[in-house]
């Protein structure tokens, strides 16, 4: 290992010797650079070879090269180039080889590498880099995209990227990504020859196309765009030669053909052959290699409404020019519409074809607009979610367009189908939230009709959906916008019911009810008894929900962070630290609390001092008892540490950092993170206290009496 290291060590003299020579770096830098390298390269030769030390080490090398470019610009002379200036990519590129082969699997060093690669323009190795990298990873679509676009974009070799995609989908047929990118490089590729064009304002004439078509070299202007290259191979793709040469010969049309400088064929047009080339004959110009495309894709996924809504999604995502035809677009949504016509949303994105033919500020949008409110009509019937999608649909495009005429055509047709799904008798929890927010949003009432309005509506839909908590937590809403009367009428007996449902796993239902209780106090219509046996009750409800086990439970684990460090904060408020006392120590004999409920205590007391005798061993107590309730949670080491730097308590830190050393999983990267603490660098988290709104009166979203669409005010 010794020697390996040495060998390396003697390989950097003459690159350290024109260092100075040169002036970029004094003796004493070129000395601390060796030693640190030496320190990076026997932390590499280790029998167990670890990834951080490979990136720390490419992350040094990276600021030390950064560093000497600088000082190498700032030199006005002795600036021929020698062997300094290569030394350090050269080493940056051996570091990241000798990390692939310990960690070959992992893709992140693989992209790394790839980026480093770009951005100092080693195009050979960036070719090798793409190589080795789809040759170990054949199933990772990310690799074959950037291998393709370097090619497009970089290299404007529209071949080797049609290659490397038609491999890559070989190999994961059943790839949405590489499908949708295959598709978006064809129409790439059409757009820009067609954008060209229209930039130097060439008419397709047989001439312009033989010259679009078979152009041998690229011309760089500041006015044209970047094509790459059509060969020979690709024109023959779609042109054949004529099987009749004597009848050339005859109309003094005989083909003729010439070899480049790059040994690509020119074929001479005959006028049968030129009128192929057209564009709107032309096949390639047609976007009939896109539809190829997309034919064999949905061959392979055939069940997938979202694939084929990709392709729509990249079809329309161009404005000028259109690469792909309009009947290439109707054979798309003629596929939706056939395979997936039970579907609604599938259905939706068919009745949308003519709003999504154009952008918003183009002429025939308006057009659109209305051929698509006909078309949602037609198809929305009794199937509810329909009606839902025709909201969102219509509500997307109020917020997108400017336009007022057309935004008040929005209003009156959202507005049309409430209506219409109220008389039809048409109701699900998401059309009545869809319908409260759309009031909330436009309404030009006062607040407070504004509030009853909409909670008339949510109390009806309260009662048939019992189990919505989104509709529950929406009444709560609305009531706390309402006189102080009204809220303490209702909301106790709605947060009781709440507490005795599947509500009380909502860990938002639980935020208002804790602000409720402490407006109560505050505004004298809750004692303090009263409150606090409330908090009690609650810690005694959410001590006893299940885990979190699942993530459609996940809710639950913020709730029985929360409440508790509610509850003390309040008692903080009103009795002080005595007082947070007194319940946190009756708490710990009646249950068993949680780490965030230890640090909230740690944290009042800190707030109350720290360098009190009685607080010190108080806080002492309690980072020990955080700590047995999870050992292995290397921030509570690390404040306690924190805490016992900060007051002097030395051989108590240092007692606690054994016991860390012991428990924690990775004791080098906790060592890291300690290093990190003491310097001043790591950042304490926040242990799951969320902060209340505890404004008596919540904002609703409304306009002002002149109607000013932005204005809006959160509820």
């Amino acid at each position: 290992m010794a020697d390996t290291v040495q060998f390396y060590m003697e390989d950097m003299i003459p690159e350290m010797r024109d260092l100075e020579q040169k002036g970029i770096f004094s003796k004493k830098e070129i000395t601390s650079i060796l030693k640190q390298r030496q320190k990076f390269e026997y932390a590499l030769k280790r029998r167990i070879a670890k990834k951080a030390d490979f990136l720390r080490y490419i992350e040094y090398e990276m600021n030390l090269e950064a560093l000497r470019k600088k000082r190498r610009a700032r030199m006005v002379v002795n600036t021929k180039k020698s062997i300094s200036d290569y030394a350090g990519p050269r080493r940056i590129y051996f570091i990241f080889k000798r990390c692939l082969i310990k960690f070959k699997g992992d893709i992140s060093i693989w992209l790394q590498y790839i980026n480093y690669a770009k951005k100092t323009g080693a195009s050979r190795t960036l070719g090798r880099i793409y190589a080795e990298a789809i040759q170990l990873h054949p199933t990772n679509e990310k690799l074959w995209i950037l291998a393709a676009a370097w090619e497009w974009e970089e290299n404007a070799n529209i071949v080797a990227a049609r290659v490397l995609l038609q491999r890559a989908l070989r190999l994961n047929t059943t790839t949405e990504s590489l499908w949708h990118e295959y598709f978006r490089l064809e129409l790439v590729y059409i757009a820009k020859i067609l954008a060209r064009r229209e930039i130097l304002g060439i008419d397709v004439s047989l001439e312009d196309v033989e010259k679009d078509l078979l152009k041998d070299k690229e011309v760089d202007s500041d006015n044209m765009i970047k094509l790459p290259t059509v060969t020979g191979e690709e024109f023959s793709a779609f042109t054949k030669e004529d099987e009749n040469s004597e009848e050339q010969a005859a109309a003094g049309k005989k083909a003729t053909s010439k070899k480049g400088k790059a040994g690509k064929v020119r074929v001479a047009l005959t006028e049968e052959k030129a009128e192929r080339l057209k564009a709107e004959k032309n096949p390639v110009l047609r976007g009939e290699i896109a539809m190829v495309v997309y034919r064999n894709g949905i061959k392979e996924i055939p069940d997938s409404f979202s694939f084929r809504k990709g392709f729509l999604d990249i079809a329309n995502s161009f404005i000028k020019p259109r690469p792909l035809q309009e009947d290439s677009i109707r054979v798309i949504y003629d596929s939706i519409d056939q395979d997936f016509k039970h579907m609604p949303e599938a259905r939706a994105l068919v009745a949308r074809r003519p709003i999504d033919a154009y952008k918003v500020d183009e002429e025939g949008y308006a057009a659109g607009v209305a051929d698509t409110v006909k078309a949602f009509w037609n198809i929305c019937e009794e199937d509810v979610k329909m009606w839902e999608i025709f909201v969102e649909n219509m509500e997307a495009e109020y917020q997108r367009t400017q336009e007022e005429n057309l935004k008040l055509y929005f209003s009156k047709t959202i507005d049309r189908i409430f209506s219409s799904a109220t008389k039809k008798k048409i109701h699900s929890e998401a059309l009545f939230l869809h319908q409260v927010s759309w009031i909330l949003a436009t309404s030009d009432l006062s607040v407070e009709a504004i509030s009853k309005k909409a909670l008339a509506i949510v109390d009806k839909a309260v009662v048939q959906y019992p189990e919505s908590a989104a509709l529950v937590l929406q009444q709560i809403r609305l009531l706390r916008t309402l006189a102080r009367s009204e809220q303490v009428a209702r909301l106790p007996e709605i947060f009781a019911l709440a507490q005795k449902s599947r509500h009380s796993e909502s860990f938002d239902i639980w935020r208002e009810y804790i602000t409720f209780l402490r407006v109560a106090y505050r505004e004298e219509d809750m004692s303090k008894e009263q409150v606090e046996e409330a908090f009690l009750e609650a810690i005694r409800i959410t001590t006893t929900l299940l885990p979190d086990i699942t993530e459609e439970r996940a809710e639950i684990g913020l709730i029985k962070q929360n409440v508790g460090s509610w509850f003390l904060d309040w008692v903080n408020e009103v009795e002080g630290i005595e007082g947070v006392r007194r319940v946190y120590q009756s708490l710990m004999k009646k249950s068993l609390p949680d780490l965030t409920f230890f640090m909230a205590c740690i944290k009042l007391e800190k707030r109350n001092s720290v360098d009190h005798p009685e607080s010190k061993k108080v806080i002492a107590i309690l980072y020990d008892k955080a700590i047995c309730a999870d050992e292995k949670n290397e921030d509570t080491y690390l404040s306690f540490l924190k805490y016992l730097n900060e007051t002097g308590q030395i051989a108590e830190a240092n007692k606690v950092l054994w016991k860390a050393s012991k428990a924690v999983t990775n004791n080098d990267d906790f060592s890291q993170r300690y290093s990190e603490m003491l310097e001043g660098r790591w950042v304490e988290p926040e242990f799951g206290n969320t902060e209340l709104n505890l404004d008596m009166d919540v904002d609703v979203e409304m306009q002002d009496e002149d109607n000013d669409e932005d204005e809006t005010m959160s509820s």
